[in-house]
């Protein structure tokens, strides 16, 4: 009798360790990051309110796979830890200076660097390609003109998009999750999270504010809209899309859900300036 006790309290013991440590290792990789469930969306949006959107048209059909978003943009403090030099960088500049600002004056090929680096030291797999590496140490200086052939292996970088590593979200993704996800059913806010605009965006302002200022959308992502303008993974011929609006703007229009798929949305991948910086997201296993 007593060894069938000693036994049940020692099985609970270990039950209670191993589930202990899954709860942890999930809260040390999902502390920032929110679940997205993926879905096949054939069509045109089919749901009430503001449904006209840049990725999701009549005629094609589109997949999005799970994965997790950061619930914020790559803040400074995070970028610096694995991008050596940029705290130099962000010095020069005499505004919105410290570690809960978005990261900003960053092109895109300097995301690719801050994911690999960052996966590396997490354990995670890369998902960037340069050259046939994914170690960024490999990868020669960054470009810093506009000349093709000064870029054109970083720009033709390949995306694993199997790895668990971090990387930047495709345009599809991010205005998935910017709508809330969820097969893009129910109402869908013109804006990430609200028909208006103020509850969820730094705009109309001279200066970025920190992150988590405004309120999440649905999901609980913050900053979809406004505050600083986003990356993603989706080229516009020899241009690179990026979404969400920027504190300066002063047009509500310019941050609706529906107007982030077009040329005006596009600027060259060495491109750095105060309205520019990134989120990260995983895909799910």
């Amino acid at each position: 009798m007593k060894k069938n006790v000693f036994n049940l309290i020692l099985g609970s013991i270990l039950c209670s360790f191993v589930l202990s440590c899954t709860i942890n290792n999930e809260t040390l990789f999902e502390k920032d990051f929110v679940f997205v469930k993926g879905a096949t969306i054939e069509g045109a949006i089919q749901a009430e309110g503001y449904t006209k959107s840049p990725g999701f048209v009549a005629g094609k059909t589109v997949t999005i796979a799970d994965f997790y978003m950061c619930d914020h943009e790559v803040t400074q403090k995070e970028f610096a830890q694995y991008y050596e030099g940029y705290e130099d960088r962000i010095n020069q500049n005499e505004k919105a200076i410290g570690d809960n600002y978005p990261a900003y004056d960053v092109n895109w090929f300097d995301t690719f660097i801050y994911c690999n680096n960052r996966s590396i030291a997490e354990g995670r797999t890369p998902c960037y390609t340069i050259s046939g590496s994914k170690n960024p140490k490999d990868w020669g200086k960054i470009p810093k003109d506009d000349d093709w052939k000064s870029w054109e292996d970083w720009f033709n970088v390949e995306c694993d998009f199997s790895a668990n590593g971090y990387r930047l979200p495709t345009h599809r993704e991010w205005e998935y999750a910017a709508r809330g996800g969820n097969g893009l059913k129910g109402y869908q806010f013109q804006y990430a999270g609200s028909d208006h605009l103020d509850e969820v965006a730094v705009w109309n302002t001279d200066v970025v504010a920190e992150v988590y200022t405004k309120k999440p959308n649905g999901l609980g992502i913050y900053d979809l809209n406004g505050n600083i303008e986003e990356w993603t993974f989706q080229r516009f011929g020899d241009y690179i899309l990026y979404a969400g609006g920027y504190y300066f703007y002063k047009q509500p229009d310019a941050f609706a859900l529906s107007w982030h798929y077009s040329g005006s949305f596009a600027v060259s991948p060495t491109f750095r300036n105060r309205q520019l910086g990134f989120r990260v997201v995983c895909t799910a296993d």
